[in-house]
């Protein structure tokens, strides 16, 4: 990550890592990557869909996996049936990475 940016090589080595570690169905990049203005202080974050999760260990493996990947990532695993429940909750952060996330992984 030079000058505040996230270029296409650290992102693509985070999400294989990710997927490596976790087999999510999809992976949603959202927050100032996602659109287009990342600062210097930014993190890279990630909406991790994955089905019948302990997301708290799911999140700590994948913290793991990421030490000196070169970027900060805040990583948020949730299920396919919390998307479905909070995709309208304006409480939770599921409803804005859905509205501006890109997806960058989804399961073949």
């Amino acid at each position: 990550m030079a000058n505040g940016l996230l270029d296409q090589a650290t992102l693509d080595e985070i999400v294989r890592r990710i997927v490596e570690v976790a087999q999510p169905e999809r992976v949603i990049l959202f927050g100032s990557v996602a659109r287009g203005d990342m600062g210097p202080h930014s993190d890279v974050d990630l909406l991790i869909v994955k089905s019948g999760a302990d997301a708290l260990d799911l999140m700590r493996r994948i913290y793991g996996t990421l030490r000196g990947v070169g970027a900060a990532v805040d990583a948020i695993v949730v299920s396919p049936e919390d998307i479905d429940r909070y995709a309208q909750s304006h409480a939770l952060i599921i409803k804005p990475a859905l509205q501006e996330g890109k997806v960058v992984y989804e399961a073949a």
